[in-house]
């Protein structure tokens, strides 16, 4: 009889033990050395040589994990933290700096119907934005990172959010996020945010509208944020293609931008990607149009290790703004 209760004892603990979540700690490191030159503004013309972190992404590390709840339903999560490699200091995430899962901290369920997270994720407007970018969508190489009025301005990942994507129909997917304004009272206070995208891939071709809307209690005007992105595949290089439509954003009422490049693969381990982007702010005191050139190498020394050099060249008419000029090599490892 103890021997039987025993055998039963073991089989219940097995029988849960399976049904637990598979939890998986990942991370990306990704440091660079390079000279950065600015001239304009203040304190006017600079040089400067540095090592700092992300060159090509922000460097994290989290939790991830499934539980298969069976007929196809499964329970997932993330909790992701960035830090600067430079450093190791978290990101400034506000007054106070405390913010350990900056980047991501959600719970949802996915299956057939698609994937419902809840919780703090990227928006459905950010997950679309880097696919028609050049340089590898890169931090500081991209001709777009300090061109695009976008590049910096939307609230990527609000928190207090729900979002949905849906499964995949013959290459046509689609997701919206949706950010609660909590705090109705107080005028500076995270307010609204709404986005939502629709993609196609199949074969060679890829197209993504994205769309996004920042209503900040008490503001007078909603930011609204439009990107088209659209790439060809032809086997020899990847073209690659961004519009953006930005309005109400820095007290400028409309910002149009576009973006034009390709990834070139050489050989089975290295690419070269770069591009040409420009953007234009339509104010009352005179229009303000920025440009710039970037171009990046990215050389696989494995499946998880990359090195990379790049350079990104950005001028604007906005003499207090200038112009900035890097040139960077660095290391990616994953794991």
């Amino acid at each position: 009889m103890k021997k039987s209760l025993i055998a039963l004892a073991v089989l219940a603990v097995s029988g849960m033990a399976s049904a637990q979540s598979t939890v998986t700690l990942y991370g990306l490191l990704d440091t660079y050395v390079g000279s950065v030159k600015s001239k304009g503004g203040v304190p006017g013309t600079l040089t400067q040589t540095v090592v700092n972190s992300g060159g090509i992404q922000t460097s994290r590390f989290g939790f991830k994990g499934s539980e298969d709840l069976g007929g196809g339903l499964k329970a997932n999560f993330v909790l992701e933290a960035g830090f600067n490699m430079d450093t190791g200091a978290i990101p400034n995430n506000g007054p106070t700096n405390t913010t350990l899962f900056s980047r991501n901290s959600w719970v949802g369920l996915s299956g057939g119907f698609g994937e419902v997270k809840i919780g703090k994720m990227w928006t459905a407007y950010d997950d679309l934005v880097g696919s028609g970018i050049s340089a590898f969508n890169a931090n500081v190489f991209a001709p777009s990172s300090r061109v695009f009025s976008s590049a910096n301005n939307y609230n990527d990942r609000p928190g207090n959010a729900i979002s949905y994507a849906t499964p995949d129909f013959g290459g046509i997917t689609a997701a919206a996020t949706y950010s609660f304004g909590e705090n109705k009272t107080a005028a500076a206070s995270a307010g609204r945010v709404a986005a939502f995208n629709v993609a196609y891939a199949g074969g060679p071709v890829f197209v993504g509208l994205a769309y996004q809307t920042e209503k900040a209690n008490g503001a007078a005007t909603t930011a609204k944020f439009t990107q088209l992105n659209g790439s060809f595949d032809l086997g020899v290089a990847k073209l690659l293609a961004a519009y953006g439509n930005v309005k109400n954003v820095g007290g400028v009422p409309k910002t149009t931008e576009y973006q034009i490049g390709a990834d070139f693969p050489v050989g089975g381990a290295f690419t070269i990607s770069g591009g040409y982007a420009r953007s234009k702010d339509e104010v009352a005191g005179g229009n303000v149009t920025r440009k710039g050139f970037g171009i990046a190498g990215l050389y696989a020394l494995s499946k998880r290790t990359n090195v990379y050099v790049g350079f990104n060249d950005t001028k604007s008419t906005d003499v207090a703004v200038g112009k900035d000029r890097i040139l960077a090599a660095g290391v990616r490892h994953t794991f």
